[in-house]
């Protein structure tokens, strides 16, 4: 056996180990007919784009360019993600060059918040902790800011 074949049967094996782990079941798959109905009917609408391959929500099984395999599934959409990060990164920006304490409390806790989402783009839980716990005490210290225990 050829070593890419090897290295694809050991992700193909992760990736079942992982699923089945987790006790993902795939939904069964749809059949459809040989031939379309008509032509227009296989068409995209106009002004339609095509998805990225990058930009999906991860399932439990997939791979990553890394080839690391999910072993949970993502809450949000990366694209959703990008969105809520930029907006984090916006507040804390502001937060920090402004010395108002009710402002820093917001800061730190939208960067609570930009913790859990890198938290959800990784591959298990084990790698995620670290965001999670460090998002904790984030929320924590936007806590105390809050109520002026600073």
């Amino acid at each position: 056996m050829a070593r890419k074949d090897r290295e694809r049967a050991r992700k193909r094996h992760a990736i079942e180990r992982a699923r089945r782990e987790s006790g993902f079941e795939p939904a069964p798959k749809e059949e459809r007919p040989a031939k379309p109905a008509a032509r227009t009917a296989t068409r995209r609408p106009a002004g339609g784009r095509p998805e990225s391959p990058l930009l999906h929500k991860a399932k439990v099984g997939d791979v990553d360019r890394k080839g690391r395999v999910f072993e949970r599934p993502m809450l949000l959409h990366p694209k959703i993600a990008l969105y809520i990060y930029f907006l984090v990164l916006g507040i804390g920006l502001v937060s920090l060059l402004r010395r108002d304490p009710s402002l820093q409390a917001v800061g730190y806790g939208a960067f609570a918040l930009g913790m859990l989402v890198i938290a959800d783009s990784k591959t298990t839980w084990l790698r995620a902790l670290p965001f999670i716990v460090l998002s904790v005490a984030l929320a924590a210290g936007a806590i105390a800011l809050a109520i002026g225990l600073g």
